[in-house]
C-alpha cells in the first residue's frame, strides 16, 4: 500500500502563491470600491437630508426667511452653527423677510411600536406652547401607527400644546383629554401616540429651559 501523497510540498506551495495574490487583489479592489461608494453616496445622502430638514423647518414656520442653527454645549451655553447638521442638541430658529422673529423648531424621538420616530415640532417661548408638529421618519405600521403623521384629530393636539415643565405632556386615552397639556391619543395606535408624548416632553424638559434663558440673544439672532 503506498503512503498517501504529501501536498506540501515545494511545488504545490508555488502553486498556490499566484492564487493568494489574485485573492489579495480581489480583496483589496472589493474594500477600495466600498469606501469609494461611501464618500461618493455620503455627500448625497447629506445634503438630501438638510433638504428634508429645511423643508420641515420652513413647514413648521410658515414665512420664514432666515434660520440660525442653535447647538447646545454641555455647559448650557449656546454657539451658532454654521449649517443644519450638528451633533448633540440643537434648535433652529426662524426669522421673517425683516427680520422679525417667528418661532424655534425643535427635533424630539423616541421608540415607537416599530422604530424610532423622529419628528419636529415649532415651539412659541413666549407663550410656552407646541404650535405645530411633523414626522420626519418612521417604521410604524401602515393604517395604524402611521396615521400620527397624517390623523387631522392627531395633529391638532399641536395647535397650541402647553408646554409647561410644571405639566408634563401626557398622551391619554382617546376622547379623554381635558388638560391643555395633554395629548389626545389615536384609537387603535396607542403605542405610536405615547411615544410622541413621552418624545416631546423629553425634548421639552433639556432643550425648553436653555431657550428661555436665552431668549432675548436668540429673538435677536445672535
Amino acid at each position: 500500500m503506498n503512503p498517501p501523497a504529501n501536498n506540501t510540498g515545494p511545488g504545490h506551495t508555488s502553486a498556490a502563491i499566484p492564487m493568494i495574490k489574485i485573492l489579495g487583489s480581489v480583496s483589496l479592489m472589493c474594500g477600495i470600491l466600498i469606501v469609494a461608494t461611501q464618500i461618493t453616496t455620503l455627500g448625497r445622502i447629506t445634503h438630501n437630508k438638510e433638504i428634508l430638514l429645511r423643508e420641515s423647518i420652513e413647514q413648521l414656520l410658515p414665512g420664514m426667511h432666515k434660520q440660525i442653527t442653535y447647538g447646545i454645549e454641555p455647559s448650557g451655553d449656546l454657539k451658532i452653527l454654521p449649517g443644519l447638521e450638528g451633533k448633540g442638541h440643537r434648535f433652529f430658529a426662524g426669522y421673517d423677510a425683516s427680520g422679525n422673529f417667528l418661532g424655534i423648531v425643535i427635533e424630539a424621538g423616541d421608540r415607537g411600536y416599530a422604530d424610532v420616530i423622529s419628528a419636529m415640532y415649532s415651539y412659541n417661548p413666549d407663550r410656552r406652547t407646541i404650535t405645530g408638529f411633523q414626522v420626519v421618519a418612521m417604521r410604524e405600521t401602515p393604517g395604524l401607527g402611521d396615521k400620527i403623521r397624517s390623523d387631522p384629530g392627531f395633529l391638532a393636539n399641536f395647535k397650541n400644546l402647553e408646554a409647561e415643565p410644571d405639566h408634563p405632556i401626557t398622551t391619554v386615552k382617546h376622547g379623554s383629554k381635558r388638560n391643555p397639556w395633554e395629548i389626545d391619543a389615536i384609537s387603535g395606535a396607542t403605542i405610536s401616540s405615547r411615544a410622541v408624548g413621552r418624545a416631546l416632553e423629553t425634548s421639552v424638559q433639556t432643550v425648553t429651559p436653555v431657550i428661555a434663558r436665552n431668549l432675548d440673544r436668540i429673538k435677536r439672532g445672535i
